[in-house]
């Protein structure tokens, strides 16, 4: 029960952490839904998920995607420019207010179901959706196999799983890969997602990362029951600092 309870406080402070964000997270998904990034995203969600999606149009409905941690939105928006019919789930509710925002500004509010809640414990049914996608999630799962167990319940047969990560907050254990960041940093012009971070910000955000079992470990080699095949697209080999 202990130990459930602290579960609990750190879920809730990493909701807390990203509704203090969701205002710079959502003004930089707008920019990039208008710039060449949100093609090159464009471009690699098309590439995963066509046969897919012309798969239900054989039967004549439009695929179902299941956008997890959605945030404000871009993952949403992307699927439903593709004609998907998208259901979103994320834990903070600021988040969920920009993306409601954000689909609606973009004219897809009706094609786009949003709802608050944990996405280890979907409110979905078993085989409902063909598609299920994140970007920058993974890292945040306290217990990645239930995860992985519970996002692949509600696939239908043969669905397809597209999961986006990185090894965002590893330097913050590891000096080597710390000091390799730095020397990025001093030669190249690195480019800040999602607006600067206050010093409370700062620390939330460390102290989230050290409770969580995916910062220790190095990523793409964590993968459970097999299922992760890492191809990263060239065109988003971005200059950036999260």
């Amino acid at each position: 029960m202990a130990n459930s309870g602290r579960n609990n406080q750190i879920e809730e402070a990493i909701a807390q952490y990203w509704d203090g964000r969701a205002t710079s997270y959502s003004n930089n998904v707008r920019s990039e839904l208008g710039d060449d990034r949100g093609d090159s995203w464009r471009r690699v969600l098309e590439r995963e998920s066509s046969s897919h999606i012309a798969a239900a149009h054989v039967e004549s409905r439009p695929a179902r995607v299941l956008d997890l941690g959605c945030g404000p939105g871009f993952f949403s928006i992307l699927f439903a420019e593709m004609g998907c019919k998208v259901d979103a789930i994320d834990a903070s509710d600021e988040m969920l207010t920009r993306a409601r925002m954000n689909a609606e500004a973009r004219g897809f509010g009706d094609a786009i179901s949003f709802f608050q809640g944990d996405v280890t414990a979907l409110p979905f049914e078993e085989g409902t959706f063909d598609i299920a996608a994140s970007r920058n999630l993974m890292w945040l799962m306290r217990d990645p196999e239930t995860a992985y167990a519970e996002w692949m319940r509600v696939l239908r047969p043969g669905g397809k799983l597209v999961l986006f990560d990185a090894n965002w907050y590893l330097y913050l254990f590891n000096e080597e890969i710390d000091a390799r960041r730095h020397a990025d940093q001093d030669g190249n012009e690195v480019k800040v997602l999602n607006g600067p971070k206050t010093p409370v910000q700062h620390q939330k955000k460390n102290a989230a990362a050290n409770s969580l079992r995916l910062s220790f470990r190095f990523r793409p080699l964590f993968a459970p029951h097999g299922t992760l095949r890492y191809s990263p697209p060239s065109e988003l080999r971005l200059s950036t600092l999260i």
